[in-house]
């Protein structure tokens, strides 16, 4: 799946550059309004199977009058575990929805939480955790900048100070968001920095170092820094996992606190069964999702037919039989 965000004046000349880039098949995924009126279109498009890859070559992926099958042979493809893709599929053909598409975003939202940070931010301070190379540091600036272009205050905090460049990373960014980096090398400095800060009119963004939660002196230390941040656990994790190991890692999170995962490097996979088997492992609410390393193209909020649409990117717009249906963009 190629993920791409196109940014213009205005809505139609953004709309034109998806078209111009991705061609007419793309997938307009969200759009966001800026404060300076500009617009942002994310569009995905489906790549060309490789001649090499085995995937479906004897019967479709999209059966039009058969929403379950449609459904079920979508969730095989992106490696969802079987007893939750057996769960999905079943609930969104109960669903009644017109569509493919209606139907398995129907049981997305029964299954999963969708918490999107843009418009639920929890109270207290959001600490970022997760594996070492998740994409923790990327995405505290992708936050701050967001906070910083809604013209809200917003402190950041790292306590990532022991890993080579760690500081050096989130600093590069807060200069040019003209934030001040508060350091917090242990526990105790954290709960220092935050009680400086008012919560109350302030959102706090930590960033932590990666840490083995399946280690137990590490899983130790992330507890720690979580009782002294005092705020929600988000777990930032990479897309493209295994989707066993990524519900393993989850659910290690989950018991250090973990209850929102925001999922990273979604342009680089073309599978999203780990991030459905991570959120369903551990419980996790579904909360954004990065789709580049710049931080200038943000973070996308995540909803049932945005995810629904990745996952179905040929499905017709309806379960009918083709012959009785129109053709609708």
């Amino acid at each position: 799946m190629r993920v791409k965000t196109f940014t213009a004046e205005t809505t139609a000349a953004a709309m034109d550059m998806v078209r111009d880039t991705l061609g007419n098949d793309a997938i307009i995924v969200s759009t966001r309004t800026a404060t300076d009126g500009s617009t942002s279109v994310t569009a995905a498009v489906e790549p060309a199977t490789p001649a090499n890859e085995d995937f479906e070559q004897h019967e479709p992926l999209v059966f039009p009058d058969e929403t379950e099958g449609t459904i079920r042979q979508a969730l095989t493809y992106h490696g969802v575990p079987p007893w939750l893709a057996n769960r999905l599929a079943k609930k969104a053909a109960a669903s009644g929805a017109d569509t493919a598409a209606l139907a398995l975003a129907a049981a997305l939202d029964d299954q999963f939480s969708f918490l999107p940070l843009a418009a639920q931010w929890p109270e207290g301070p959001l600490l970022l955790v997760g594996p070492p190379g998740a994409g923790k540091t990327i995405t505290a600036a992708k936050l701050c900048a967001r906070e910083r272009l809604e013209r809200r205050p917003v402190a950041v905090i790292s306590t990532d100070t022991k890993r080579a460049g760690g500081i050096e990373q989130l600093a590069a960014f807060t200069r040019i968001l003209d934030l001040d980096l508060i350091t917090a090398p242990g526990p105790a400095d954290l709960l220092d920095a935050v009680e400086g800060i008012d919560t109350a009119s302030t959102r706090i963004v930590i960033d932590t170092p990666g840490l083995n939660p399946f280690d137990e002196e590490q899983a130790a230390v992330l507890i720690e820094i979580a009782k002294a941040a005092r705020g929600s656990v988000v777990l930032v994790l990479a897309a493209g996992n295994d989707p066993m190991e990524a519900a393993d890692l989850a659910r290690a999170y989950g018991d250090l606190g973990a209850n929102r995962m925001i999922v990273t490097r979604l342009d680089l996979a073309r599978r999203y069964g780990g991030l459905l088997a991570a959120a369903e492992g551990a419980g996790l609410g579904l909360a954004e999702v990065s789709i580049s390393a710049q931080v200038a193209e943000g973070l996308i909020p995540v909803s049932p037919v945005a995810m629904a649409k990745l996952i179905l990117p040929h499905a017709e717009d309806r379960t009918d039989p083709p012959e009785s249906t129109e053709a609708t963009e």
